[in-house]
């Protein structure tokens, strides 16, 4: 899915297989470290993704460097790497980039019926175009 020129949101099941470690590894560098474990497990998890239900792993690219994540969870007891419904760096972010992802994670919690989940989304959205709780576009990755 592409954001604008230079940004590219992918998922994970999308990412060419000889390419995901490295780019598991190099989350680190972007400030993401999961709850527990290491690349192996987080891989492990990201494997068992499926197009239509949950985990969802989005990562976010400019010019082959990875720059962003959404990671979408939907359940917060299921595997101790990723005890959160969701996370990401969306607040990073150039606001354009920010809005195609937080599209993807309502649709996520849509189709798994927690709408209260997407409905706050679109609140948090929308607090984002006000420029509440996200960095100003000059600091955004």
């Amino acid at each position: 899915m592409r954001v604008e020129q230079m940004e590219q949101i992918i998922n994970y099941r999308d990412i060419p297989t000889d390419k995901r470690i490295d780019i598991l590894n190099a989350l680190e560098r972007i400030g993401f470290f999961p709850a527990y474990g290491g690349v192996k497990i987080m891989q492990q998890i990201m494997e068992k993704s499926v197009p239509g239900s949950g985990p969802q792993f989005y990562f976010v690219f400019r010019e082959n460097e990875l720059i962003g994540y959404n990671f979408l969870i939907g359940d917060t007891k299921k595997y101790k790497a990723f005890p959160w419904l969701a996370i990401s760096n969306m607040d990073e972010q150039k606001l354009t980039v920010c809005e195609e992802l937080m599209k993807i994670q309502i649709a996520f919690f849509e189709e798994l019926g927690m709408q209260k989940i997407a409905d706050h989304c679109v609140r948090i959205m929308e607090d984002y175009r006000k420029g509440i709780g996200k960095r100003k576009e000059s600091d955004c990755r």
